[in-house]
């Protein structure tokens, strides 16, 4: 359940090694927290640098060093001119935001309207948005999305902004008993399509009206919480209107294209400044079919299945063709079609019965 709680932006990152100690680094990365709107991605990004970093033969590091706040400075300067990017409506759908991006295009603008809540005291609110697409012929392309706040006289402020993967779409409100929040939906590059959403509390009053929410964490929970021998390989699918998620789950010996290990269905809520877990679903076909399937239909589906596969593998040798004649044995091969006929008999009449002893046949 969402509530309203006091907004918290950390200004502190990680604790650094002691060779880090008021370092040229050290400075870089605090001029850059003070800048970003996205603190929760600063600071993440340091402990991953350091710990690279760590793992780095001595004589590399202070080349790390130098392209870190090369990176840094480039970051803080861009996010410096943003806080005070100014521009008009008539500008949202056709010009850049001096984001210094390369063969920028703005591919979509709009505009989300809130109405009054007479009975909660709220007036109606605006906010304005950008989304923009970059990089040049040969480059990999960025994604970004800009929102803007309304100014007097049609002049809109850049309040936030968000340039951190492939694919970034346009902003999703959310609401719940009191508190706006708004999302921005992304994700970076790969088969794996990993998340790269970003969430905001949205206060408009405020000197800073938004203020990044933990997106990440949560999901070192859900490796808690999931059953044994299942597993998140790729980004999940948000639900932002609902704050819902849904994902496939993977076994150990899954290949990754190809997950076997059910879904899940995940309802999620915000607890001060990060996103946590409010309810898990796993549908684990294993369970699933154990507790649907009658049980003599279910083992004679495992039989099939396992015959299939050794009457068709090789006897190269020897020593496998023990193994396929072990294994034809065990599984009872020779009394399976017998077995089907026992079982059609035994379920005349039942059609989900016998549409589940079809399938398997079919291979299905």
């Amino acid at each position: 359940m969402l509530r309203r709680l006091a907004i918290t932006v950390a200004l502190t990152l990680a604790t650094a090694a002691p060779a880090f100690a008021q370092s040229a680094v050290d400075r870089a990365e605090a001029d850059y927290l003070a800048a970003t709107p996205l603190p929760v991605d600063a600071r993440d990004a340091a402990r991953e640098w350091r710990l690279w970093w760590e793992e780095t033969e001595p004589a590399g590091r202070p080349a790390m060093e130098a392209e870190r706040i090369a990176e840094l400075e480039r970051a803080t300067a861009r996010d410096r001119q943003m806080a005070g990017h100014v521009t008009d409506f008539d500008s949202l759908a056709t010009a850049c935001p001096p984001l210094g991006l390369d063969a920028c295009r703005v591919e979509a603008a709009g505009v989300m309207l809130l109405p009054a809540d007479a009975e909660a005291g709220a007036p109606a609110r605006s906010l304005y948005w950008q989304q923009l697409r970059t990089g040049g012929e040969g480059n990999m392309p960025l994604a970004a999305v800009i929102l803007y706040t309304p100014m007097a006289e049609g002049r809109l402020k850049a309040a936030t902004w968000v340039q951190t993967a492939v694919v970034h779409q346009p902003p999703v409100l959310i609401e719940g008993q009191g508190d706006l929040y708004i999302a921005v939906p992304g994700y970076h590059d790969g088969t794996g399509r990993m998340n790269a959403d970003v969430l905001f509390r949205w206060t408009p009053d405020a000197d800073r009206p938004f203020a990044q929410i933990d997106v990440t964490s949560w999901k070192a929970d859900l490796a808690d919480r999931l059953p044994p021998g299942l597993a998140v390989w790729k980004g999940v699918g948000y639900r932002w209107p609902a704050l819902m998620a849904e994902t496939s789950l993977w076994q150990d010996n899954d290949a990754n294209c190809c997950p076997t290990g059910g879904d899940a269905w995940l309802s999620l809520a915000i607890d001060g400044d990060r996103l946590v877990i409010e309810h898990l679903q796993v549908n684990d076909p294993l369970i699933t079919a154990a507790t649907t399937v009658p049980a003599d239909i279910l083992g004679w589906a495992g039989r099939r299945l396992g015959c299939d596969h050794w009457t068709g593998e090789e006897a190269y040798d020897a020593e496998r063709g023990a193994q396929i004649e072990a294994a034809v044995a065990e599984l009872q091969c020779d009394t399976l079609e017998a077995d089907e006929a026992a079982l059609i008999a035994h379920y005349a009449g039942d059609e989900v019965s016998l549409a589940r002893i079809e399938r398997v046949r079919n291979g299905q």
